[in-house]
C-alpha cells in the first residue's frame, strides 16, 4: 500500500488532498438534487447540504491562500479581481450553454417567452447578477438560466466582506459573528419548507446567512489551526462524516433540525478533520483530479442537463430509469469539466489575468475556493 501523506501540505503549500476529493464528491452530490432519480434521492436525502460544505471549505482555503496577503496589504479590489477571474470563465460557459438551449427552444416554438424577457435575463446573467423578480418565470429564481450560480453570488459577497474586514477578524469578532450567523442559519433552515434554502428570492436572507456562517467558520478554523490542531486521523473518517451528512435518512419530523445541525456543526467538522487527515498517495492523485473537476461539474451540470434534455426531445428518447439519467448527466458534466478546464477555463483565466501584477498572475489561476 502507498504510504500516507498529509492532506494539508503533501505536494505543495496550497493543496489539501482529501478536501479536494471531498469537494469533487460534493459536486457530484449536488447533481442528485437536480436530476430526478427517486432511488438516488432516497439514498442521499441531505445532498443539498454539500453546498454548506462548499462554503466552509471556501473560507478555509481562501484564508490559507490569501490571508497573509490581505494582512500585508493586498487590496480588496485586487482580491476580488482574482476571485472573479477564478469564477467567471466557467460561469460564463454555463450561462452560454443554458442560453443557447433557451434560444433553440424559442426558435423552435417550444416556449413563448418574449424576446425582451430573454434579453433581460441574459443581460443580468452576463453581469453575474441575480435576476430581479419582475417576470412570472423568474419571480422566484435568482439565476433562472443556471440555478447553482446562486451560491457563487453569495460566495462573492462573502469574499468581498472578508477582503474588507480580514485585518480586523479577531477571536472576539468571531465569537460574535459566528453565533449570530449560525442562529440566522438555523432559523432560516427550520422556517422554510424547501430544503437547502437560498436559491429563491423568498429565502434570500437564509442563503446569505448560510454563506456568512459557513465561509467565516472556515476562515476561523484556519486561523485557529495551530492552537486547536486537528488530529491526523485516517482519511476515511472525514469521508464517512461527509457521507453521513448527505445520506443519513433523518425522519421527516427532525429533518430540518438535522439539516441545521449538519450546516453549522458537521460541515465545519469535516473541513477541520479533513485538512489534517492522512490519505494514501494512491488516492491523493485521484482526490486532486476530483477537486480539479469539481467547480466545472458544479456550474456546468445544469446547463448540460438542459442541453441533453433538448437533444433527447429532438431524438424522441428518454432514459428508461432515473439512475440512467443521473449517470448520463454526471458523465457529461465530468467530461465537459475536463475539456473546459483545458480549452476554456485556464486559457481565459490567463487572458483575464494579463492586466494584473506578476504577483497576482501567480496567485489567480490556480487557487481554488
Amino acid at each position: 500500500m502507498s504510504s500516507p501523506v498529509s492532506a494539508a501540505h503533501s505536494s505543495g503549500p496550497d493543496r489539501f488532498h482529501l478536501l479536494d476529493g471531498l469537494r469533487g464528491l460534493a459536486a457530484f452530490a449536488v447533481i442528485l438534487d437536480h436530476v430526478p432519480s427517486a432511488t438516488l434521492a432516497a439514498l442521499t436525502p441531505g445532498r443539498y447540504l454539500a453546498v454548506d460544505f462548499f462554503f466552509v471549505l471556501s473560507g478555509y482555503v481562501l484564508a490559507h491562500a490569501y490571508g497573509r496577503a490581505l494582512a500585508d496589504g493586498l487590496s480588496p479590489l485586487a482580491f476580488m479581481r482574482m476571485r472573479i477571474v477564478r469564477l467567471y470563465p466557467l460561469y460564463l460557459l454555463g450561462l452560454m450553454i443554458a442560453l443557447a438551449v433557451l434560444l433553440a427552444q424559442r426558435v423552435a416554438g417550444w416556449t413563448d417567452l418574449p424576446w425582451s424577457e430573454i434579453a433581460l435575463v441574459a443581460g443580468a446573467g452576463f453581469l453575474f447578477l441575480p435576476m430581479p423578480p419582475v417576470f412570472g418565470w423568474t419571480t422566484a429564481h435568482l439565476y433562472p438560466l443556471n440555478g447553482p450560480a446562486w451560491s457563487l453570488f453569495f460566495e462573492l459577497a462573502a469574499n468581498l466582506a472578508y477582503a474588507l474586514v480580514a485585518r480586523f477578524l479577531t477571536p472576539a469578532v468571531f465569537a460574535v459573528l459566528l453565533p449570530v450567523a449560525g442562529i440566522a442559519t438555523v432559523l432560516g433552515v427550520v422556517n422554510h419548507d424547501l430544503p437547502g434554502p437560498g436559491w429563491l428570492w423568498p429565502h434570500f436572507g437564509t442563503g446569505l446567512a448560510r454563506v456568512v456562517f459557513g465561509f467565516f467558520a472556515g476562515v476561523c478554523l484556519y486561523r485557529l489551526r495551530d492552537r486547536f490542531a486537528a488530529p491526523a486521523l485516517p482519511g476515511w473518517i472525514p469521508v464517512l462524516l461527509f457521507a453521513a451528512m448527505v445520506m443519513v435518512p433523518a425522519p421527516e419530523s427532525v429533518r430540518k433540525a438535522f439539516d441545521a445541525a449538519a450546516a453549522i456543526l458537521v460541515a465545519p467538522l469535516v473541513v477541520w478533520l479533513g485538512a489534517s487527515a492522512k490519505i494514501p498517495r494512491l488516492y491523493a492523485a485521484m482526490s486532486d483530479r476530483l477537486g480539479q473537476l469539481s467547480f466545472g461539474v458544479y456550474i456546468l451540470h445544469v446547463p448540460i442537463m438542459a442541453a441533453l434534455g433538448l437533444a433527447m426531445t429532438v431524438a424522441g428518447w428518454s432514459p428508461p430509469f432515473g439512475i440512467v439519467h443521473v449517470l448520463l448527466v454526471a458523465a457529461l458534466a465530468a467530461a465537459g469539466a475536463a475539456l473546459a478546464d483545458r480549452f476554456w477555463d485556464r486559457p481565459l483565466r490567463r487572458l483575464l489575468s494579463l492586466g494584473g501584477s506578476a504577483a497576482l498572475r501567480r496567485l489567480a489561476p490556480d487557487v481554488r475556493g
